[in-house]
């Protein structure tokens, strides 16, 4: 039972983490719920997806590009990616550009968390804690940086179609490269990993900040956000 709780914590309090920066019009929470649950869900078909493509282990560098790019990273930012526009694109609420960040969080963790319990309660202790500073924050990230382009996308009155394709492509190749460092099995890997691990997690502070303090009136207004 220690094990799920070590599992969850690590989505609690980035939950909270993300919710307290949403300084203007709360979210309804029903519609919180659903995301994570969708989130959970997606699990299933990223999982029978991911089946489908040949292990990284024991391949050759394109390989392992292939499987950690499009095998893994297309598939789980695709699907988190179809979530959030089936059931928060058009919700009423959606009227902040900080609203995309939560939404995309809420259906990552959702996705994040119950892959977290299948890896602790497999491996144990230890990787609760590798796990709960890496893949759930990196998780996080990589749904902090489709949100706001799905928001830049919906409310920006310029370059929409950019925002629109870098909505999935971005994420997508954050995440494929954090897999593809991860699945070479390299020593000199880690070298690369955490610094890697350092600059999302400053990605992801920058764009909550930056995304957080903008009013829904000013949404028009925000063409040339920095990330």
């Amino acid at each position: 039972m220690y094990l799920i709780v070590l599992a969850t914590l690590p989505s609690i309090v980035i939950i909270i983490f993300i919710l307290r920066h949403d300084k203007y019009i709360k979210e309804p929470i029903n519609l919180l719920i659903k995301l994570f649950v969708v989130g959970a869900i997606i699990v299933i078909p990223a999982a029978i997806l991911e089946s489908l493509f040949p292990s990284a282990k024991n391949q050759d560098i394109f390989d392992v590009f292939f499987s950690a790019f499009i095998g893994v990273a297309l598939i789980e930012e695709g699907l988190k990616f179809i979530g959030v526009r089936l059931f928060s694109f058009k919700n009423y609420a959606f009227d902040e550009i900080y609203d995309g960040v939560i939404y995309c969080v809420m259906v990552s963790l959702g996705f994040a968390t119950v892959e977290n319990i299948m890896y602790v309660l497999s491996s144990g202790l230890s990787t609760a804690i590798l796990r709960a500073l890496t893949a759930v924050p990196a998780h996080t990230i990589f749904a902090i940086v489709m949100g706001y382009y799905i928001s830049m996308g919906k409310f920006a009155h310029k370059k929409r179609f950019y925002y629109k394709f870098m909505s999935l492509t971005a994420p997508t190749l954050l995440h494929g490269t954090y897999d593809f460092i991860l699945f070479t099995n390299y020593d000199f890997a880690l070298l690369i990993f955490i610094p890697f691990v350092i600059y999302l997690y400053i990605k992801g502070i920058r764009i909550v900040k930056a995304t957080s303090d903008i009013p829904p009136v000013q949404n028009d207004h925000n063409d040339n956000i920095e990330l």
